[in-house]
């Protein structure tokens, strides 16, 4: 079989990568994967590089008549002479502003906690007073404008059925009263409006005593934990007001809250710049009966706290730990969800949507501020220049239509990205931490750590046999 290395040929959008010690290649147009053999990982790898000289030099390390068959072998798979779409031809058609279908109630910046990478706190003197910074001193939101926070979201959702309403801090128990009194108005207003609400909030577990989870139990209020990991972790990033450790005070209420819903309570947990040990993490959240544990790095506004290059190398290495301890779990049949992977391990078996965008902040979700202001999410909350409107005057359409406008095809950093359709973008405050504005992605951390834990999913799945596979795509058990 005759080969000519003069005559290179042109490579479809494709990602090749070796990870979990497998070699994987991703067809983007197609949104499939394959795993493949070291050969064909290089053949692809040289047809990527700017010049054709790799392409040349692959006669001294294979066979030519090994070269040809695997050209053959990706023309069939229809991988070359395939043009890749150009940016314009990639973006998504200009979407309209969707129905809001989410909102979150910022019922206090208040926190009985002083996480040292919190990225609302302000060293400054007298930021308690500042209305939008959590451990603030401000007053929770007032009763009439959560009220007519439900009366919104209910009118503009529109023809969606199933919501959700999210009460947010600060430290959201804080104002157990104002929930309590939110939460029965939203079940009346459900009956009559024919709506069905889904209530959650995130606690940081210190205030989950009996009446507390008797409450969230009782009205199927769904509770997410952040808790950072074991005593030593925890207490390096998690004190309280006065300076102590919050491990052994949270304890009581996250065994309370596991108790009343077995297998059934998230944990997440930031990883601050430190010493860490992810795969320890996980396991001692999982022993302590939570059903589920995300990690995300401290990014950003977290000052001293922020993750280094170095570090993120290192966490994308636990994450590969952990990664593996999964695949062994799976094939003994013992599955535990860490959610950062099992997500795109569903995501990728099998494609079924293309994100055009990371999430729904700005969009189909939104953050009611005290105040009565409108913004993408809590962690805009205060930035004038992503307010969105108010109760008063409803959404203003030209600031949340940069939202909806920028999708992956039209953001620098996106358009061109293999991951673009798996990740849709990453955290807009990422974004504008990194760069200022909503554009551009977080590249240096943010865009690095997903799209590794998507090639982590890819190998998981080419480790695991299709009724594995499916093992995964359920709810995960412990």
């Amino acid at each position: 079989m005759s080969l000519d290395l003069a005559a290179r040929p042109q490579l479809a959008e494709v990602h090749a990568f070796e990870r979990l010690g497998r070699h994987v290649l991703f067809d983007v147009a197609s949104m499939t994967f394959y795993e493949v053999s070291p050969i064909v990982h290089h053949v692809v790898e040289a047809l990527a590089a700017p010049d054709a000289r790799a392409f040349r030099e692959l006669a001294g390390r294979y066979r030519r008549r090994d070269l040809a068959a695997v050209l053959a072998e990706l023309r069939q798979a229809g991988v070359l002479d395939r043009p890749s779409p150009s940016p314009a031809r990639a973006a998504a058609p200009r979407p309209r502003p969707a129905q809001i279908r989410t909102l979150e109630l910022m019922v206090t910046h208040g926190c009985n906690l002083r996480c040292r990478y919190c990225y609302g706190a302000d060293p400054r003197p007298g930021w308690e007073s500042a209305p939008h910074l959590f451990g603030s001193r401000a007053s929770a939101m007032p009763w009439e404008v959560a009220k007519l926070g439900v009366d919104f979201l209910l009118g503009a959702s529109g023809s969606h059925r199933n919501l959700g309403l999210v009460f947010f801090g600060g430290e959201p128990l804080l104002e157990l009263p104002l929930i309590r009194r939110v939460t029965a108005y939203v079940r009346d207003r459900e009956a009559a409006s024919g709506k069905r609400v889904q209530l959650s909030l995130s606690t940081n577990g210190t205030l989950l005593d009996a009446a507390a989870v008797d409450f969230l139990v009782a009205n199927r209020i769904g509770c997410q934990v952040s808790i950072d990991g074991p005593a030593p972790v925890q207490d390096a990033n998690r004190a309280t007001a006065d300076g102590r450790g919050s491990y052994a005070a949270l304890l009581p209420g996250v065994r309370r809250l596991i108790a009343a819903r077995p297998g059934r309570v998230p944990a997440r947990v930031t990883v601050a710049s430190g010493p860490v040990d992810v795969p320890a993490i996980v396991d001692h959240l999982l022993g302590l009966g939570f059903g589920s544990v995300h990690v995300e790095p401290a990014l950003g506004g977290c000052g001293a706290a922020r993750l280094s290059d170095d570090e993120i190398v290192a966490l994308e290495r636990q994450t590969e730990a952990v990664a593996e301890k999964l695949v062994g779990s799976v094939l003994s049949d013992r599955i535990f969800d860490f959610t950062n992977l099992v997500r795109f391990v569903r995501a990728t078996r099998v494609v079924e949507e293309r994100l055009h965008h990371h999430c729904g902040a700005g969009r189909g979700y939104l953050a009611l501020a005290r105040d009565g202001s409108f913004y993408p999410c809590h962690r805009f909350v205060g930035m004038a220049e992503y307010r969105l409107g108010d109760l008063a005057h409803g959404l203003a359409a030209a600031p949340r239509r940069r939202f909806t406008e920028l999708t992956v095809g039209a953001r620098p950093g996106c358009s061109a990205c293999w991951a673009r359709h798996l990740c849709g973008g990453g955290c807009w405050k990422h974004a504008v931490d990194a760069h200022g504005g909503l554009e551009r992605p977080d590249e240096r951390a943010s865009c690095r750590l997903i799209r590794h834990q998507i090639e982590c999913a890819m190998s998981i799945n080419a480790a695991l046999a299709v009724d594995d596979q499916a093992i995964l795509g359920s709810a995960a058990r412990t």
